[in-house]
């Protein structure tokens, strides 16, 4: 099973990490399996890039103290990670954030290939996490008369439950329920063996989460399940699929919910262009091109920030109050002279999850609405 360590708390202590006088170590390591199959391979690649990340730190001109850490930060991931260290079980790239003096050393495994890159700035470089997307989690049920499965975790790896354990059954629930899963269910008993899935639901909700649900019911079923839903748990209800309710594997039942995950985004994505498309031609709620998003970003109006995949735009930023914008030499806030950035939207990307906006990076081939725009665009809340 592929793994996601990437989730919205971890993407925000990222992205709020800003060490006074240090620099952070991001390095962002390929595990294609078709390319770096084998241990060495892992580690002439991991080798490269430290070798790169060494001859960054020297050539940054850094002040003493901070290029003494980055250096030491180096040398401790190659310590940790080389010789067999890195666990790269379950990932198809990894992210590796370091930095001495913000006590950070934090490896973060990702379901997709990333192509192997290091940075050293004043804070962890995210944007690629954002790309990828937190890992949405999932609650899977295949309900029936007599079964009921239940499963639990993200689009890359699912976990079957145990549906009597005792967190998950309802209050006196005398142990029956295997009973009633061998032989015919009366109506009477139909309805408790939904009752119970409804209960083990909310309560998978309570001690687990999840932030959507996919049932697979039979269509005579489903209104007498899904009434017993809670509303919490009901409102979480993004599809349906349709597998063997008895013997589908935990991997056939993970690859259906997939499915139907990533017609959930996909669906998300067409909505949030059509409100950005609405708010344009109203004006209101809307920006479009790099200058008007980055100062929409800076009075922490964005609901959702949209760019293109494999946009990189250029722009300015306050290394003093984090204000950014383009083209400009001077901080309207305060006077500080601004840093240039290569790549603003990771900037964008970094404010856009702190101010809890959604991230969304499109496709320009499937997508050309953001084009026009210079390839950027944010729904407004206000």
């Amino acid at each position: 099973m592929l793994v996601n360590d990437v989730d919205a708390s971890r993407l925000r202590r990222l992205a709020a990490l800003k060490p006074q006088g240090a620099r952070v170590l991001s390095l962002y390591l390929d595990l294609e399996p078709t390319e770096f199959a084998t241990p060495p391979a892992r580690e002439s690649e991991l080798t490269s890039a430290l070798d790169a990340a060494a001859r960054m730190a020297d050539e940054a001109g850094l002040e003493h103290d901070a290029r003494v850490a980055i250096r030491e930060d180096i040398e401790r991931a190659r310590a940790a990670l080389l010789d067999d260290g890195l666990d790269a079980k379950g990932a198809r790239a990894v992210a590796v954030f370091v930095c001495g003096p913000a006590d950070l050393f934090e490896v973060v495994k990702l379901p997709r290939p990333v192509a192997t890159h290091v940075t050293i700035d004043d804070s962890p470089w995210i944007e690629p996490l954002v790309r990828l997307g937190a890992a949405q989690h999932v609650a899977v049920a295949l309900i029936d008369r007599h079964n009921l499965r239940l499963f639990h975790g993200t689009a890359e790896s699912l976990e079957e439950l145990d549906p009597d354990a005792p967190e998950l059954r309802p209050p006196r629930d005398a142990g029956h329920v295997h009973e009633r899963r061998h032989r015919t269910a009366t109506d009477d008993e139909a309805r408790a063996h939904f009752e119970h899935a409804g209960h083990a639901l909310l309560a998978l909700l309570k001690t687990r989460g999840y932030d959507a649900l996919v049932l697979d019911v039979r269509d005579e079923y489903r209104s007498a399940i899904v009434d017993r839903l809670h509303p919490y748990v009901r409102e979480r209800l993004v599809g349906e699929i349709d597998v063997d309710v008895s013997s589908a594997t935990a991997d056939a039942v993970r690859r259906a919910a997939a499915e139907v995950l990533a017609e959930v985004h996909a669906r998300k994505v067409g909505e949030a262009l059509e409100r950005l498309r609405e708010g344009l031609g109203r004006g209101v709620r809307a920006a479009a091109g790099l200058n008007d998003v980055l100062a929409a970003l800076n009075e922490r109006r964005v609901e959702v920030l949209l760019y293109e995949q494999g946009r990189a735009l250029t722009g300015v930023v306050c290394p003093a109050d984090g204000w950014f914008g383009v083209g400009e030499d001077e901080c309207p806030i305060d006077g500080t002279p601004l840093e240039r950035r290569d790549d603003i939207l990771e900037n964008a990307a970094e404010a856009a999850v702190l101010q809890d906006a959604e991230v969304l990076v499109i496709d320009p081939v499937e997508h050309p609405d953001l084009g026009p725009h210079g390839g950027v665009g944010a729904v407004l809340r206000f």
